[in-house]
């Protein structure tokens, strides 16, 4: 059964999403009866090196003969799923480098925004409610260091940056997030734009093809850095 779901011949194939929280809105809504989901925190993007032992033990937790693949919703994200080993089903993981990729809809499209605009900090609805934000990082800091030296460490980490670009990616009442991310864009003192995302490869990754913006990791196989150097 394994050989003609690699080559896409399953109708509907029994899978296990295992995905970042900050796309759970746009992950959920191609739920076809088939698929289910386990979401991770977004910490896991604060410490990549131990991204993939913690999503390894997820996997190799899954009893045999219950899906058809696991689905990574995930990015290369500074090599944090390298090394993950596909030991008892075949992985489908998005061929990108980050997952603002699949928030715009491509990796050209990422591509381009970066070209035209280099120093934007990228902000959606889930990364607003589930991940972090200039301005939560700058109270998380308070706490930790005090005002003052919040304020230096923010300016350092945040000096490159020119606008935060809200992608709209539909499902939300997008006017709360519009108020943050604006706020948010004061607080630094850059520009704020906002921008239609795209739910195509999201759709992709649930429910297929798995084509040219996915690798499928047979079963005994494992991701590699040089799977994704070419994009």
């Amino acid at each position: 059964m394994k050989d003609y779901f690699l080559h896409k011949r399953i109708d509907h194939p029994k899978l296990l999403v295992l995905a970042c929280a900050v796309m759970e809105q746009e992950i959920r809504r191609f739920q076809n009866g088939k698929v289910e989901f386990k979401f991770f925190d977004y910490g896991l993007h604060r410490t990549p090196e131990n991204m993939s032992k913690v999503l390894q033990i997820e996997i190799d937790q899954v009893p045999e003969e219950e899906y058809d693949g696991i689905v990574l919703g995930y990015g290369l994200c500074s090599n944090g799923i390298v090394g993950i080993c596909a030991h008892k089903y075949p992985m489908i993981v998005p061929r990108i480098h980050d997952c603002i990729s699949l928030f715009l809809g491509s990796p050209e499209s990422y591509q381009e925004q970066a070209e035209q605009h280099p120093g934007t900090y990228y902000l959606t609805p889930g990364w607003i409610e589930k991940g972090e934000t200039p301005i939560s990082k700058f109270n998380s800091y308070a706490q930790s260091y005090g005002e003052e030296t919040a304020r230096w460490v923010l300016h350092e980490e945040m000096k490159n940056y020119t606008r935060i670009l809200l992608i709209n990616t539909g499902g939300y009442e997008i006017e709360p997030y519009q108020k943050i991310a604006r706020e948010n864009a004061e607080f630094l003192g850059i520009s704020y734009q906002e921008l239609q995302g795209s739910s195509a490869l999201f759709k992709s990754l649930v429910i297929g093809p798995w084509e040219k913006d996915f690798l499928i990791i047979e079963r005994g196989h494992t991701i590699q850095q040089g799977m994704f150097l070419d994009i």
